[in-house]
């Protein structure tokens, strides 16, 4: 028992923490975790402004500007046409008849006069013969009212016969005189007639079409059929093209142009305006222009399909832009303008020439206006739009953002 209380002595039991010190401890506690709750809420609600003002920028478009610039470059426009040759004759047989022979057959280069066929009519050959004999029967007519006349003439001399008798005879020597005039006058056409039946070729040329073969039937009719042969002049050809009404003011007499064909890939002719219409054709609304080119190669053919390109001078009233800037409402053409504080406004416009990927307008707009580029169709007066390029700090990323959040 001794010892125990000896013991009892050495480890004294530890007093009781104070009351004070235990008040502060927990008062810092709370403060600590008040500061950390308010800065959780301040830090939520600074991501949720950030979120929010993400949001808005990615709701407004986005478009990259350009700008209306005068026109001042020359313009390569490029219009469909058809090429012909510089004289081209139909040759109709103007007899009725059989093809005897032809002589020259397609691609053949021929003459002026040179024989192309013959026809065989004998029918006209017939009506030849008699008027042949009608002459015949008209001189020998006039033959004898001659004599007789001149024998009346003697006897009226010796007044055996009356003067009315006399001119009675007279009379009937001219009405014969006048019978063999008309007699020849006839056996002429007929024979004019047949010298059409050697058909020859009106100038010098190439047959370009042969529509008949021996013994083919043929007549002077004028809804006969196709042509017998096709004659055409290709040392020079025309070119004709129906260019739009938009053209028409530039496309002048004199005016040199590049001559395309799908046969001669790479290779460019040269022609020149020869002459316009000087009229706008009310249905196609075209101005049709007259080309000429020359053919020394005979490269060029007739009736072949070309493509010409122009090179129009600059328009210095016109304004120009990217066709993308453009959209089409309502059936009216229009472009987004957007101004200083980057809203936009819709503005109609007029356009003079369309080259493709750029076009030309006229009025609405002034020099140096900022347009837009592939605006949305849903854009509208006053809407406010993003500047591509504008401004160069970088987005806000959503998903960090939205990690921040979450925190």
């Amino acid at each position: 028992m001794k010892h125990e209380s000896v013991r009892a002595e050495e480890h004294p039991t530890p007093a009781p923490p104070k009351p004070v010190r235990v008040g502060k401890f927990l008062l810092f506690l709370v403060v600590v975790a008040v500061a950390v709750g308010v800065s959780g809420v301040f830090k939520r609600r600074q991501d949720d402004e950030k979120l929010a003002k993400w949001t808005r920028e990615q709701a407004m478009p986005t478009v990259a500007v350009t700008t209306a610039k005068p026109d001042i470059t020359i313009k390569h426009v490029v219009l469909p046409g058809d090429v012909q040759a510089f004289y081209s004759a139909a040759i109709h047989a103007q007899v009725t008849g059989y093809v005897h022979e032809w002589r020259k057959d397609i691609g053949a280069r021929v003459k002026q006069g040179e024989v192309l066929a013959t026809i065989d009519t004998p029918a006209l050959d017939d009506q030849v013969n008699q008027a042949e004999g009608e002459v015949e029967k008209a001189n020998a007519n006039l033959s004898l009212a001659k004599t007789t006349a001149d024998r009346w003439k003697t006897l009226g001399n010796s007044a055996a016969v009356s003067q009315q008798a006399i001119d009675e005879k007279i009379g009937d020597q001219r009405a014969k005189e006048a019978e063999l005039s008309a007699a020849k006058a006839n056996l002429a056409r007929l024979r004019s007639q047949k010298a059409f039946a050697t058909i020859v070729a009106p100038f010098d040329g190439v047959v370009t079409a042969r529509n008949v073969d021996i013994g083919s039937y043929v007549n002077s009719s004028v809804n006969g059929g196709p042509p017998m042969f096709v004659v055409a002049d290709v040392t020079r050809m025309r070119i004709y093209v129906k260019a739009p009404q938009v053209y028409a003011a530039a496309l002048k007499a004199g005016m040199t142009a590049k001559l395309r064909l799908p046969e001669y890939p790479g290779r460019d002719f040269d022609a020149k305006i020869d002459t316009t219409a000087s009229a706008i054709d009310d249905k196609s609304r075209s101005l049709l222009v007259e080309l000429m080119a020359e053919n020394k190669d005979r490269m060029l053919r007739p009736g072949s399909f070309a493509q010409i390109a122009f090179d129009l001078p600059p328009d210095a009233q016109a304004l120009e832009i990217s066709a993308s800037a453009l959209l089409f409402r309502d059936q009216e053409t229009v472009v987004v303008v957007v101004g200083d504080d980057d809203r936009v406004k819709l503005q109609r416009v007029r356009i003079a020439r369309d080259y493709g990927s750029d076009v030309e307008i006229e009025g609405g707009l002034p020099p140096g206006a900022r347009i837009a580029l592939s605006p949305p169709e849903s854009i509208s007066d006053g809407d406010k739009v993003r500047v591509a390029g504008a401004n160069g700090e970088a987005e806000s990323n959503v998903a960090q953002t939205a990690a921040e959040k979450s925190k």
